[in-house]
């Protein structure tokens, strides 16, 4: 698979913090739709709730040397300091209520270390929530180390619905550093029959960086139902940073037509009514006509 837009050191450095960002943000919404405990919660729905698992086994705490499902696999990253894969095991067991900060702590370093031993890691897990979240953030750091590699492990999933959720994972870390890349990457997965509300948030965040890339992009899109809706993101995109007759200058200039393009006057005329509501409505009525 060819992944376009090759990545500098310098990127990588410059879109560090971004990453971290990244990883901790999304962490954070599923602990928080999710939360740890006791027994756990179900991930998000359709998702990775149904993934096929090895048997359950009894969670390692501190004083039980040798139990770990994990320290067979990857004896060597758990060797390799405290914070091993053994250690990291274990304070999950004993931080139920705070799992997605352990797992944001420890499994970044981790990675680093043994790319292959972290997502080993995250697939064994057997309690639904927790795979959730160590899936996903393996798949954030992977997707700004090495897309491509990235993309083969999640291939190797056993479930759909699954292998879909990391795959837009994938695109979002490598957004991190190649936006233009990324919306690339997950065009291969999305198509271009029907609407695919990841790829509009990895166009719309393309956009934050280069507007007229994105826009480029978009227009060169086969005509359809997935055009129309990335061309409303980004005309609100411009509406919204303060720029309504210029987004309105793009509704007049798109390919939009009926619904699609009401949709987009109407996004239009509420932002620019709150900057200018004379300008809006003379506009809007002159749509109307």
């Amino acid at each position: 698979m060819d992944l376009p837009g090759a990545v500098t050191p310098a990127a990588k450095t410059g879109f560090a913090v971004g990453l971290s960002m990244l990883a901790a943000v999304c962490l954070t919404v599923t602990a928080a739709r999710y939360p740890a405990r006791d027994g756990g919660e179900p991930p998000r729905d359709g998702t990775r709730a149904e993934v096929s698992r090895p048997e359950a086994s009894a969670p390692v705490r501190a004083g039980q040397p040798g139990t770990s499902r994990f320290a067979g696999a990857a004896r060597n990253a758990a060797d390799s300091g405290p914070a091993g894969f053994a250690e990291l095991e274990r304070r999950l067991a004993d931080n139920p209520g705070a799992r997605d900060l352990v797992l944001q702590k420890l499994l970044p370093a981790l990675f680093e270390q043994d790319p292959e031993g972290a997502a080993r890691f995250a697939e064994l897990q057997s309690e639904p929530a927790l795979r959730e979240l160590a899936v996903r953030q393996v798949a954030l750091l992977w997707g700004a180390r090495d897309a491509e590699r990235a993309v083969n492990w999640a291939r190797t999933l056993p479930d759909a619905a699954e292998r879909e959720a990391t795959y837009i994972d994938i695109a979002n870390g490598f957004s991190s550093l190649d936006p233009a890349g990324a919306v690339a990457l997950r065009e291969q997965f999305a198509g271009n029959a029907h609407p695919d509300s990841a790829l509009s948030n990895l166009v719309q965040q393309w956009a934050g960086f280069d507007f007229d890339a994105a826009l480029a992009w978009t227009n060169a899109r086969p005509a359809g139902a997935q055009r129309d809706d990335l061309l409303q993101r980004l005309i609100y995109v411009r509406a919204a940073s303060g720029e309504p007759a210029a987004a309105a200058e793009l509704v007049d200039e798109s390919a939009l037509i009926g619904e699609a393009k009401a949709a987009a006057v109407a996004s239009v005329a509420q932002e620019w009514a709150q900057h200018d509501d004379a300008a809006a409505r003379d506009w809007q009525n002159q749509q109307a006509n």
